[in-house]
């Protein structure tokens, strides 16, 4: 008889990588897409069994299930030591268990209210500008210097949300507008790698190879 022996301690783990495909587009944390097809990690506490002189590892309770896009992934396996990290989405944690998915955002609708907003708030600082100097300039006598450098904080405002900040805005929709073709050339990619996958399975199955016959005397 062979005794069989179970060793678990806190810091035993098991982690897996995992493709998970839904019928309906999900959401992901930092991407601005939804996909069908995604990288899930799962990561669980772990037993050790010996027995047969071999240890077997199984995983236990679930600790954190995260969720991530294909392009995340593979920044993330390819970017270490590099900032924080990537964003992942939280599918499930020991403490509060099951999460919902975030809420879907455009991030082309999120930028062009940004800059709507911006545009309206630099004509009203050049209208209330104007309608400061035509005070000023209407009234007899000369303008002070404390109105002047008025007028002149005023006006460097002005060519200061013109000349950088909306340019900064245009080049930041710019990069965004190049992470969404990022991400949607590996969303691309991973739908028709399984699609091939799937094909290969299933001719397989369709066109199994019969084991030879034996003709009698031969």
């Amino acid at each position: 008889m062979f005794n069989e022996t179970e060793e678990t301690h806190e810091s035993f783990g098991m982690m897996s990588f995992n493709r998970v495909h839904s019928n309906h587009g999900m959401v992901l944390h930092g991407s601005d897409l939804t996909h069908r097809t995604i990288i899930e990690m799962r990561l669980h506490h772990s037993s050790k069994k010996r027995g047969l002189s071999c240890d077997w590892h199984h995983a236990e309770a679930n600790i954190v299930t995260v969720r991530m896009s294909q392009n995340q992934f593979s920044e993330m396996i390819t970017s270490m030591n590099m900032g924080d990290g990537i964003p992942v989405t939280l599918a499930f944690t020991e403490k509060d268990g099951r999460l919902e998915s975030p809420e879907f955002s455009s991030i082309t609708e999120t930028h062009t209210n940004e800059f709507k907003q911006q545009t309206k708030d630099v004509v009203k600082v050049a209208e209330d500008l104007l309608a400061s100097m035509q005070d000023l300039l209407s009234g007899s006598g000369t303008v002070k210097k404390a109105d002047r450098e008025v007028m002149m904080k005023g006006i460097e405002k002005v060519v200061r949300e013109i000349g950088a900040n909306m340019p900064f805005m245009e080049k930041s929709f710019t990069e965004a507008m190049d992470n969404v073709v990022t991400d949607a050339k590996g969303t691309i990619e991973a739908f028709y790698q399984q699609r091939v996958v799937d094909a290969g399975l299933t001719a397989l199955e369709s066109d199994k190879v019969s084991a030879p016959t034996l003709i009698e005397g031969k």
